[in-house]
């Protein structure tokens, strides 16, 4: 069964945008199987290419037809919850840009404010902060090589 999409100029060009840099995987897929259709390809083409079912390429292309891109964006459910809360979150920052710690320090800090252990691991909490703009690097002894080395000859 042929489901045609017609495309306009400056929706190619979104389409384009969104499946190369959007957020969320799904999607990117739905943006690419949009634009894929537009180009004139059958449904079995544009699922095969994709690695999905020809029902999620149908769903793609009707929710283009009504909403559309507002449809192909609604309805992001994928993904596992977070194991770290807002409010843990918030609290790691706060403490990130209080002082130097190191992100064990930070982790400590939040399982006492929070009274509970840390739900997840060190890792963890360091993509939460790294999702808050927020970067750790390990200490260098740089001071120490460069006193060493100068001593030395």
């Amino acid at each position: 069964m042929k489901c045609a999409v017609v495309l306009t100029e400056p929706e190619k060009k979104t389409l384009q945008q969104l499946s190369r840099n959007h957020d969320h995987r799904d999607f990117r897929i739905r943006a690419a199987g949009v634009l894929l259709l537009g180009e004139g390809r059958t449904v079995p083409d544009v699922a095969g290419e994709l690695e999905v079912s020809d029902k999620s390429v149908y769903n793609w292309a009707h929710a283009w037809h009504r909403r559309g891109l507002c449809g192909l964006l609604g309805g992001h459910k994928g993904g596992r919850p977070r194991a770290l809360s807002n409010a843990m979150v918030a609290t790691a920052v706060e403490a990130a840009r209080a002082e130097s710690m190191t992100l064990r320090q930070i982790a400590q800090h939040v399982e006492e404010i929070h009274g509970m252990p840390l739900p997840c691991r060190l890792e963890t909490l360091s993509v939460a902060l790294r999702r808050e703009k927020l970067s750790y690097k390990r200490g260098r002894y740089s001071l120490k090589k460069n006193a060493t080395r100068r001593s030395s000859p």
